[in-house]
């Protein structure tokens, strides 16, 4: 069983869909639960889903308002930070009685897990030893004081943790010892990425042709993506003599803010604001390089799809998965960040086009990723097997 918080069209989402289908295909009876909304993309026929708003529902009882009532008019704002506490105490034991129905209809689950900061809040008293919470970054981070100390016990004390990535991982174990807190143990698996689904999907042409030869960058218009830092490098990298345009796909808060920066920049004209886009593989494939501006990647999905497409990444030098994902020669496509330096990496890319090799993208297969998930169902059960032998 997978759980998520909402099922919309994000990385936590999309990796979450590519793993559940994954797995569905090798065999598995996969069962998705959502706890919020109805779901925004549809997972193969053959997984499970199920939507269950478990927070609403323990609100319909008398008993149940009473204690919403209760802890969001006097405890929330007594104790700061703590909405999640009173909030999640209800819904793990819903969410236990859930899971106990599932069993009873479908079997035993062998594997639960959480992936999210919102579902780990949810569901932060759950217990059951078969339960994973997966990290893709390390958010709402409390401050280092006794509350602070107690909101990140409850959210990890003594559970098992999977981070999407060693620079997760690290990050994850950084925050908790400075917290003072223990996990029982703690794995990295990185996200599955459908490479055939995605060369099939680029292989469409695109609806908006862009005039001669261009860069990508694919992700949110939000802070966290950088993107001023981009259009300030790709200026640079005009007066430098570069003659690509740069199309950005992606949609979200800081979408008018970049487009007036364009403009002051002097760049309009040969940067194409898409929006979001259901299919970028079409444009990633054409693209001679993606260009990626974070100040934060659990992973970099977006680097794995290009490179499966067979197109090199540029990227600056950010916490969390990036030096996984970008090894061997693209590791000199990965600059400060800085404009200079990442004008400098753009020039880089398309004077000296780097061939994308297969082993830098396999390890992202989807076979490999669900056998990694599966060894730790077979390395929990091993003890119990032998005692029952």
């Amino acid at each position: 069983m997978i759980v998520l918080r909402r099922l919309g069209t994000g990385g936590i989402e999309t990796a979450t869909m590519t793993l559940a289908n994954a797995m569905a295909a090798a065999g598995h009876e996969v069962h998705l639960l959502v706890l919020k909304g109805q779901p925004i993309q549809q997972p193969s026929p053959d997984v499970i889903v199920h939507c269950r708003d478990i927070d609403r529902e323990q609100r319909r009882s008398a008993a149940g308002m009473a204690w919403h009532l209760l802890s969001r008019l006097m405890l929330s704002p007594l104790i700061p930070q703590s909405g999640f506490i009173w909030q999640g105490w209800r819904c793990s034991r819903a969410f236990d009685a859930f899971v106990t129905d599932v069993e009873q209809q479908y079997g035993k689950l062998d594997q639960i897990l959480i992936r999210g900061q919102g579902a780990f809040e949810l569901l932060w008293r759950v217990k059951d030893p078969r339960t994973w919470r997966v990290v893709e970054a390390v958010t709402g981070r409390f401050p280092e004081n006794v509350l602070g100390r107690w909101l990140t016990r409850c959210l990890f004390k003594n559970h098992r943790v999977i981070s999407v990535s060693e620079g997760v991982k690290a990050n994850l174990q950084a925050y908790l010892d400075a917290q003072g807190v223990s996990i029982e143990t703690s794995h990295a698996i990185h996200n599955a990425v459908p490479f055939e689904a995605i060369r099939h999907s680029a292989s469409a042409p695109p609806p908006d042709e862009i005039p001669g030869p261009f860069l990508v960058h694919v992700a949110r218009l939000v802070p966290v993506k950088r993107q001023c830092l981009l259009l300030e490098a790709f200026a640079l990298a005009r007066q430098q003599g570069l003659q690509h345009r740069l199309v950005i796909i992606g949609d979200g808060s800081e979408r008018a803010r970049l487009e007036n920066l364009s403009q002051a920049l002097g760049i309009d004209n040969a940067v194409d604001f898409l929006g979001h886009q259901a299919n970028p593989y079409p444009w990633m494939a054409r693209a001679d390089a993606l260009v990626l501006s974070s100040r934060f990647e659990g992973l970099g999905i977006v680097l794995i799809e290009a490179l499966a497409l067979g197109t090199p990444c540029v990227a600056t030098r950010a916490p969390g998965g990036i030096n996984e994902v970008l090894v061997d020669e693209q590791q000199q496509l990965i600059t400060d960040a800085t404009p200079e330096a990442l004008a400098a990496g753009m020039h880089r890319a398309v004077a000296s086009p780097i061939e994308v090799q297969p082993a830098w993208i396999e390890r992202f297969s989807e076979r490999r990723i669900v056998s990694q998930f599966l060894d730790l169902i077979d390395d929990r059960q091993e003890p119990a097997d032998a005692n029952h032998a």
